[in-house]
């Protein structure tokens, strides 16, 4: 044999041994140490919390044997039951009566163990559609503890069915708001880039030279994200916060790092070049020459987008009138607000009443009138030649002065305030901002312009102060920025704006997302909910929200069945409790796949795979009598 073929035949038999071994190892029946669940664990199916090691566990009720499952070798409990045990049934079959509470042919109880590194904890967890009974949780709990080297071991109450049974069960649990505190850990945005690596204050983000190719590590909540390569914030994100959106949009790796300010490794880096990627369990951060960061830098030519804007519609717009076709003259939000009006007839949930929208004509009027029209054609081009952000911000601060300084047309004024006393009894109204760069497909707008407040009558806050508030909006430094950052055309905006009457008693608000954020192709609605006016996108320091999944309304039979609300966190706002009802988040989840079901099929006419298509929707309770609304909805880019 010549050397080369002894090699090759060494490393073919490496391969083989190692195979054998590999495929030998099928299950355990018991964990005498870390090494030996570490033999077995794989990734969670779902990435609801970050530093997560998992495996699957089955007990045969029958023979009175446990199984920690390969997790490498079988991904599903139902794989090893087939497979392994050589059960006869069907998958349709096994969770139909393995799943249940009490079942003629139940034979197994079925979990994961899910080792949370943040707090070294050891947890049971159920499936959500899992329906198992006092006893057998008892039984299933105390059958893993007597076989494992766990010291720390507790049953994780992820449903609100669990949450229920918390006084009765009589073993430790550990609640989704313990679980959400612990981490140390959250990836935003998965992602990777180059940059700067910088420690910055939110005090002084404004005033610090930030550049679009620096990596920030900051430690308090942003309220507005700037143009960068990278974010690391020490505080916990929702999937919801505008942080999170803006990040996924423009597809930069943002990540939560509760630990970053006392990281070693993070400080040796500062105001180096490194590369900087998010994964699901970790980030990465690793220096680079300035030669690799000018290289993976190197500026790409973008195609520059230009909108369409229509100023032919001269009067106000009615919602009954507006469309998904009504984009290019009221802008994304007034468009979508056409088709909610419509779907509401036939669905069970209100749209904000009194509604209509002032079109493009308008907004374009009174920038003439105001001068400010020369002012924005000056600035964009004093922008692409020049890259001055210091000029940008005067000019842009200078164009807003225009638009809220000159007297709005008495005319248009007239025409609103009649407009509004038409349409009913309430008088306090919401102006919000409806672009052609907001809620559409590729850029979602999020957190850029600002809605506010008219009264008819008022004096402190009257209708065309309103109006000229969110018009001049439109040209914050941030939104500016953030339209240069997806190269859209500046001249070729327009702001729109839809009326509708405000909620000064809203019992609730949230924010839902009709795909599942934690599980790639897989059913559910990730619904963000707070108490009152609490915000759920920018939430003060220190403040959670409630953060679930819920699966009703979906095409499972499975599913729908059994009404499942699976619990994230908690707010902290209402004294654990839920901020909406078990039936109250159903109707929700049952509403909300209405809703994209007609957006699928009718409006996007989407190429996605149905359950990879989302919307993202924002709803309000209102009222004593807590009356679901459905207030907006924009096309979810991530």
């Amino acid at each position: 044999m010549t050397i080369s073929q002894i090699k090759k035949h060494l490393i073919l038999l490496f391969i083989i041994t190692s195979t054998l071994g590999f495929a030998q190892t099928k299950f355990k029946s018991v964990l005498n140490s870390e090494s030996d669940f570490n033999t077995l664990k794989t990734t969670p199916v779902t990435n609801k919390y970050g530093n997560v090691d998992a495996l699957k566990v089955v007990f045969d009720i029958k023979e009175k044997q446990l199984y920690f499952i390969n997790s490498k070798v079988y991904k599903y409990h139902y794989r090893f039951c087939k497979g392994y045990l050589e059960i006869p049934e069907t998958l349709q079959q096994f969770n139909g009566s393995n799943y249940k509470a009490q079942h003629p042919k139940k034979r197994f109880l079925l979990g994961n163990i899910n080792h949370y590194l943040a707090n070294d904890s050891y947890n049971l967890e159920l499936s959500p559609i899992d329906e198992m009974q006092i006893s057998d949780i008892k039984t299933f709990y105390e059958a893993i503890k007597k076989a494992t080297y766990f010291k720390t071991f507790n049953f994780f109450l992820n449903t609100a069915r669990l949450e229920k049974l918390e006084s009765v069960l009589d073993i430790p649990t550990l609640s989704a708001s313990d679980l959400y505190g612990d981490q140390t850990y959250q990836a935003v945005s998965t992602q990777k880039n180059y940059g700067c690596l910088k420690f910055v204050s939110v005090d002084s983000l404004k005033h610090e030279n930030i550049t679009k190719h620096d990596i920030i590590v900051i430690d308090q909540p942003i309220l507005e994200l700037p143009i960068t390569a990278g974010v690391i914030t020490t505080i916990l994100q929702t999937p919801l916060s505008h942080i999170s959106v803006l990040g996924k949009n423009r597809q930069i790796p943002i990540a939560a790092y509760t630990k970053a300010m006392q990281s070693d490794i993070l400080k040796s880096y500062d105001n180096q070049y490194v590369s900087f990627e998010v994964a699901l369990d970790t980030f990465y951060i690793k220096p680079i020459s300035k030669e690799q960061f000018e290289r993976k830098t190197k500026k790409k030519k973008k195609t520059t987008l230009f909108l369409e804007k229509n100023t032919n519609a001269k009067s106000l717009i009615n919602a009954d009138d507006l469309s998904q076709k009504s984009v290019n003259t009221v802008g994304g939000k007034a468009a979508n607000f056409g088709v909610l009006y419509d779907l509401a007839k036939k669905e069970d949930f209100k749209i904000p009443e009194s509604a209509f929208a002032i079109p493009f004509y308008y907004y374009e009027a009174h920038l003439k009138a105001s001068g400010a029209d020369t002012l924005v054609k000056q600035m964009v081009y004093d922008y692409k030649i020049n890259q001055d952000t210091k000029t940008l911000s005067k000019q842009l601060k200078a164009i807003q002065k225009r638009i809220k300084k000159t007297p709005l047309n008495p005319d248009l004024i007239a025409k609103v305030e009649a407009k509004i006393k038409s349409l009913g009894n309430d008088m306090r109204m919401r102006f919000r901002s409806s672009t052609n760069a907001e809620d559409i497909v590729g850029f979602s707008g999020a957190g850029l312009y600002d809605s506010k407040t008219g009264i008819v009558g008022s004096d402190k806050k009257p209708v065309e102060k309103a109006i000229k508030k969110v018009w001049s909006s439109l040209w914050y430094e941030r939104a500016f920025l953030e339209r240069d950052y997806f190269s859209i055309d500046q001249n070729s905006i327009a702001m729109g704006v839809l009326v509708h009457r405000s909620f000064p008693n809203e019992k609730a608000n949230g924010v839902a997302i009709t795909k599942n954020l934690y599980r790639k192709n897989y059913l559910g609605n990730v619904i963000n909910v707070q108490v009152g006016e609490a915000s759920v996108v920018q939430p003060e320091d220190g403040v959670t929200c409630d953060q679930i999944i819920c699966y009703s309304g979906s095409s499972s039979k499975l599913y729908n069945e059994k009404r499942i609300v699976e619990i994230i966190s908690h707010s902290n706002l209402n004294n654990g409790e839920l901020v909406m009802t078990e039936a109250e988040i159903i109707k929700l989840s049952e509403q909300l796949e209405k809703i994209k079901k007609h957006y699928y099929y009718n409006v996007y006419k989407s190429k996605k795979k149905y359950l990879e298509f989302g919307l993202d929707i924002e709803f309000k309770l209102d009222g004593e009598d807590r009356q679901l609304y459905i207030k907006q909805v924009r096309y979810f880019n991530d």
